[in-house]
């Protein structure tokens, strides 16, 4: 009876160690924080007026002193007036990778802008809380994906994090 069993177990057990292994592979779906989804809410809603040039909604959400600071001239802020100017109409794009982080009336928010081969961008902004609303402060922007420079500190291959 056990000489009959052994080959039996053995064909069960190779059978399902592919299934099993193939569970281990498969993609976990994050599960995104409610920070991540306001403020994924509020860069589409804010590049939805840009595109729009809706003005009314962009001062709802912009702080009068708004600045943008540009990788390639760290030195050289675009200040409100000439960012608006420069950003109306400009189209809307996918957002990815995006990480808060809280500090109370500040959030600090990165993400990945999607908008096409060698044209993505990381976005760093500043968000300050205004009463119940949140406005954008500062907005810290850099060409995405050369790997020929690598930041000092920084991982040099592609790891995904567990945080969202």
């Amino acid at each position: 009876m056990k000489t009959r069993l052994l080959p039996l177990l053995t064909l069960i057990a190779s059978l399902s160690a592919p299934a099993q292994a193939a569970g281990d592979q498969q993609q976990r779906i994050p599960t995104v924080t409610r920070l991540v989804q306001l403020f994924s809410t509020l860069e589409s809603e804010l590049m939805a007026a840009l595109q729009k040039g809706d003005t009314t909604a962009i001062d709802k959400m912009l702080a009068d002193d708004f600045e943008l600071r540009s990788g390639a001239m760290p030195g050289t802020p675009t200040p409100r007036a000439e960012w608006l100017r420069r950003s109306h109409g400009q189209a809307a794009a996918p957002i990815e990778q995006m990480a808060v982080h809280d500090y109370g009336s500040a959030a600090v928010v990165s993400y990945l802008w999607k908008r096409g081969a060698r044209h993505d961008v990381f976005i760093v902004d500043v968000w300050g809380k205004s009463g119940d609303a949140w406005k954008l402060s500062a907005r810290y922007a850099s060409p995405a994906g050369d790997r020929r420079f690598t930041v000092p500190g920084a991982a040099l291959e592609s790891q995904p994090s567990e945080k969202k």
